[in-house]
């Protein structure tokens, strides 16, 4: 009951800061591109950019909690994301620097946020957390993002930061290098179309490197992602089966998948959960590189090569920083690579 009461929370960073999210509230993730700023909008909202057809407000955090973060002290970089959701039907996005994982959180881990022995007129007004969650022996912060995005709430009166005379430009001082890759940023998503502009042509992929390679997997049959401090051997197990570990009371099977896919196994330091018919198991790779929300218009079919080897494997390709990345159908792998077995469940 326990397991399925849970909710997946996407965590990230900003600054020092760790946040997270229900995923559901995800509409997508992007890379940070060239925006905008404009008069008249809230001093939180850095400024406006087109994706598909919509103009959306993308928020800084820092500002939003009062903390003093004008551009000169808070440089916009290339490797920034940007976390859109649907606020009252229209999009809205946070710039974050991090994107840290995804967490299925029970909620028996979730309790209400330090008051600080603030007043009761005070909290009315500042609370953008409401709740932290304690995640192995981390605290994220759990944001309410409708009072995060409502214009009523205020940051509390002793975070608000200072006046400041803030450059009214797009991040003034980065190199020409990285200003380039923020503008071509911005002009592919402003040109990007989908077929009708909703959510549904857009699929959520995390970005994972295994055996030396980059591959994609789909986000609807991910459970949670994991670091492996230890793991216990199994005797008398194939050799893709690497051991078992305790995840919070349930004994989760290790599985690498490099050799089904003809790659080199690397050292075992991390695992996506997935949940697939029933069985949970834990795919070893070397990093989680990325969580993105990117449109189907997006996605090429397999090379000839890479199809009649792989057919059942490979699912398509797309580009991942420049670079072809194939989409890799789990379940094929799982069952036709022979890798789940029924006594190891």
């Amino acid at each position: 009951m326990e397991e399925q009461s849970s909710i997946s929370y996407l965590a990230f960073r900003v600054g020092r800061f760790a946040y997270a999210v229900p995923a559901i509230e995800v509409r997508e993730i992007i890379h940070l591109p060239e925006f905008k700023q404009v008069d008249e909008a809230p001093e939180h909202i850095a400024g406006l950019v087109s994706i598909r057809g919509a103009v959306v407000p993308l928020m800084d955090l820092d500002v939003r909690f009062g903390r003093p973060s004008c551009q000169h002290q808070h440089q916009y970089r290339t490797t920034d994301k940007v976390v859109i959701f649907n606020c009252d039907g229209s999009p809205m996005g946070i710039i974050v620097n991090e994107i840290i994982d995804i967490y299925e959180i029970p909620p028996d881990s979730i309790v209400p946020a330090p008051t600080y022995g603030r007043d009761s007129l005070s909290l009315e007004n500042m609370f953008f957390i409401e709740t932290v969650a304690k995640i192995d022996e981390d605290i994220i912060m759990i944001l309410n993002q409708k009072k995060l995005f409502d214009p009523v709430y205020k940051p509390a009166e002793d975070f608000l930061a200072v006046g400041t005379d803030a450059e009214p430009f797009f991040c003034p001082t980065s190199p020409e290098t990285d200003k380039a890759v923020f503008h071509k940023r911005a002009l592919d998503l402003a040109s990007s179309t989908s077929r009708d502009g909703q959510e549904d042509d857009l699929m959520p992929l995390a970005i994972v490197e295994t055996g030396g390679e980059f591959f994609g997997i789909e986000l609807d049959v991910i459970r949670e992602f994991i670091n492996i401090n230890e793991y216990r051997q199994v005797p008398c197990c194939p050799g893709h089966i690497v051991g078992n570990i305790n995840l919070r009371g349930e004994i989760l099977t290790l599985i690498d998948i490099t050799g089904v896919l003809s790659l080199t196994r690397g050292n075992i330091k991390s695992a996506v959960v997935v949940s697939i018919d029933n069985f949970t198991v834990g795919i070893c790779i070397d990093n989680l590189c990325d969580i993105l929300y990117l449109p189907m218009s997006g996605f090429k079919e397999l090379p000839a090569a890479l199809a009649q080897a792989s057919n059942d494997f490979f699912e398509f390709t797309t580009l991942y920083d420049g670079r072809a990345v194939v989409v890799i159908n789990l379940q094929s792998i799982l069952y036709m690579g022979n890798l789940i077995v029924n006594e190891v469940m």
